[in-house]
């Protein structure tokens, strides 16, 4: 691993005793964070506590009524009239309550895959933001090492120039790449600071006590995955729909038979004599509607089942184009740092001991310093598209959902 870049982060580890204060944000504390702050589970709570609400009422059997009835009024003799009181009961029948529960257990499943979703993108936008500030913190160590370099250079040249073995213009042309690389510097600070604003929006944070981890970020892993036993959440939403599907179409079914309804109660008599009447009522089946429910059931669980196979194909390819994405920009950082950097580097040795015996002139020396400083920042780059590949891998196979899960 390149000792320079490893120095680096652990300047942006260790700055100084004032950072040794700052907060020491890992990704996993940040995700924790972000999901905590957000209203989303408040919202989501409140959505699953109305339908836990609606499975205890699907968990009702029917409600007795009460009737009365007065009969024979304005009869000839106060002895005709008969009042009537029963008490009525309907039975369901065929697992009706059972099918209501499972419905109203399929919906909630919905509704916590889907927040479990919400909280993995959030998840994602958080650990790209993480990855912006962690490249960011390496891009300024890289331009603080490129101000040290260009002032030893810039002072080295100078003694040169004064001693007239180089022209003046060699002077000038050190001084001014010490002010592009302060310049770099400046600009590279406010990209951290950027960096850390916007992690901040999302974690609840001050920004200015955010110390994100860079432990881990040189480290490049290769990844396989196997595309058809990987899991992914946005396939357990589908799988949750099934189940609704599956619990509405025996309700569907349960519908289709009847549910009587029994009664009993007391008949008075004008005389005071009293007799008791009971019996029961059977509606007859709407055999067309209860079939026309039925097959619409059928054609729900169909579609659920395609949208899966969709979603499932879908979802294979992408996790496939991403772990290339991955493995892409691996190969090409660790190309970088085997070869390209070591290159550069003894290059710049070789040309600053030519120089040093006169054998080379300052542009030579800018060049090789130049040369080695676009590998380093190219190693970067490598190394930040490396990670963001890795934040869509993680999404797509839910990294972090034992995480956000738990929250």
């Amino acid at each position: 691993m390149n000792a320079i870049l490893r120095a680096a982060l652990l300047a942006v580890t260790i700055m100084s005793a004032h950072a040794a204060q700052a907060q020491s944000l890992t990704l996993e504390e940040a995700i924790r964070q972000s999901v905590v702050s957000s209203p989303q589970g408040a919202a989501a709570a409140a959505r699953i506590d109305g339908l836990e609400a609606a499975r205890a009422a699907a968990d009702t059997k029917p409600a007795p009524t009460i009737e009365g009835a007065i009969e024979n009024i304005g009869t000839s003799g106060f002895n005709e009239i008969q009042i009537d009181g029963t008490y009525n009961q309907r039975l369901e029948r065929g697992g009706k309550r059972e099918a209501r529960i499972e419905l109203a257990e399929g919906e909630i499943g919905i509704a916590q895959a889907e927040a479990l979703i919400r909280r993995l993108d959030l998840a994602r936008q958080v650990q790209e933001l993480y990855v912006e500030a962690q490249t960011a913190a390496l891009d300024l160590e890289l331009a603080r090492s490129r101000v040290e370099i260009a002032a030893a250079l810039q002072s080295e040249v100078q003694r040169r120039v004064d001693g007239a073995r180089d022209p003046l213009f060699a002077g000038t042309r050190a001084k001014t790449q010490l002010a592009e690389a302060k310049v770099d510097l400046e600009l590279a600070e406010h990209a951290l600071d950027a960096a850390k604003a916007r992690l901040a929006l999302l974690t609840g944070s001050d920004p200015t006590e955010i110390n994100v981890v860079t432990d881990g970020f040189l480290e490049l892993k290769a990844h396989s995955i196997e595309l058809g036993n990987f899991p992914s959440i946005d396939l357990a939403l589908y799988e949750a729909r099934r189940q609704r599907a599956d619990a509405n179409y025996r309700l569907q079914e349960a519908y289709s038979r009847t549910d009587p309804t029994v009664y009993a109660g007391p008949r008075i008599f004008g005389s005071g004599n009293i007799a008791v009447v009971a019996g029961f009522s059977l509606p007859l089946p709407n055999r067309a509607l209860n079939r026309a429910n039925i097959d619409r059931a059928a054609a729900e669980q169909r579609q659920v089942d395609a949208d899966l196979a969709v979603q499932r194909f879908q979802r294979q390819r992408e996790v496939a184009l991403a772990v290339e994405r991955v493995e892409e920009a691996r190969h090409e950082a660790e190309a970088i740092q085997a070869r390209v950097i070591p290159g550069a580097q003894q290059t710049l040795r070789e040309v600053r001991a030519g120089y040093n015996r006169g054998g080379f002139t300052f542009m030579d020396v800018s060049m090789a310093h130049s040369s080695l400083h676009d590998a380093r920042v190219r190693f970067v780059e490598a190394l930040s598209e490396y990670h963001e590949a890795k934040v869509e891998l993680d999404r797509l196979t839910g990294r972090f959902a034992d995480l956000v899960g738990g929250i």
